[in-house]
């Protein structure tokens, strides 16, 4: 069984995904049960790169379960001084 899942991803995170729409973000579809640090690694983003994740506009944690039709957004690290 899958879970339907759109995300959007910011910053310079959109290398790591082919054909990224950063308009529409991608459709993704994971095994249930998935966390973010799952659809991290399904992306193929590595882990350093991740910032803040947001599911449905709450801050998310590595180990959050993500539910079925879930906007889930990614950003990469703020630096600077």
């Amino acid at each position: 069984m899958t879970i339907q899942l759109t995300v959007k991803v910011y910053g310079t995170l959109d290398r790591w995904i082919p054909g990224y729409n950063p308009e529409t973000g991608c459709v993704v579809h994971v095994a249930v049960p998935s966390t973010v640090a799952d659809l991290i690694d399904h992306l193929g983003i590595p882990p350093r790169s991740v910032g803040i994740v947001s599911i449905n506009g709450r801050a998310a944690q590595k180990a959050d379960l993500l539910p079925d039709r879930a906007l889930i957004k990614v950003f990469h690290p703020i630096f600077g001084g």
